[in-house]
């Protein structure tokens, strides 16, 4: 901590750390300015310290005296503290669990994806056509890529603009169709209506005379 700087020393240009960038990628700028630079371990120490910012400053003006003694230890003490602000690294089994929701849209579901992927490193073409596929809804596309499987997922993507293109084609020609008006609905009773009450009336029966008397009267007239 007190060699002193090179009498020509510039700052580096790493940016600062103020626990909302990630702390590996920081170290990492560090280590390569710092070995460019020829820093010695002295030195190291005394640069990564006007690298930090707002609660990293206040971190260490708290640390016990003496406690640091060399930039391994300082790295340490740095790590330790601030592990809870490290980038949990993805890995390929995150865009297995990807799903396009039910009501989705393939544009809107293309961009999460390429936000997760983005994250992983190394992934193989392979791996990100068969995690996509799988994740996507059953429809036109998904039948299409079982048909016809894309050579990677650059053409899978190029293949998939086409039926985004159809998809928001439908959607803009749902909004500008005109509502069709409701079927009139028929009159019901109200409900205060009561139906009426007491025996049911009965179907008056004709009783038909006897044939024998429409003779006696024939033969008294």
């Amino acid at each position: 901590m007190e060699d002193p700087l090179p009498r020509h020393y510039t700052p580096l240009v790493i940016g600062e750390y103020n626990r909302s960038a990630d702390l590996d990628d920081h170290l990492a700028k560090f280590d390569n300015a710092a070995t460019l630079h020829q820093c010695t371990d002295g030195v190291k120490c005394r640069v990564f310290l006007t690298t930090l910012s707002g609660p990293a400053q206040r971190w260490f003006t708290r640390l016990p005296v003496g406690s640091i003694r060399s930039f391994k230890d300082f790295r340490a003490a740095f790590l330790h503290h601030f592990t809870s602000s490290r980038r949990h690294q993805k890995r390929s089994v995150n865009l297995f669990s990807l799903k396009q929701g039910p009501r989705e849209t393939l544009r809107t579901y293309i961009q999460r994806f390429n936000q997760v992927a983005m994250d992983i490193p190394a992934v193989s073409p392979d791996v990100l056509v068969n995690a996509f596929t799988q994740g996507l809804i059953e429809g036109e596309f998904f039948r299409s890529l079982i048909c016809r499987p894309p050579r990677d997922f650059a053409h899978l993507q190029k293949n998939a603009t086409k039926y985004i293109n159809v998809e928001e084609a439908q959607a803009t020609r749902r909004k500008e169709a005109p509502a069709e008006p409701h079927a009139s609905s028929e009159r019901r009773a109200p409900s205060n209506h009561q139906p009426p009450r007491g025996p049911r009336a009965t179907r008056v029966q004709q009783y038909l005379e006897p044939r024998t008397h429409v003779v006696h009267m024939e033969a008294n007239l």
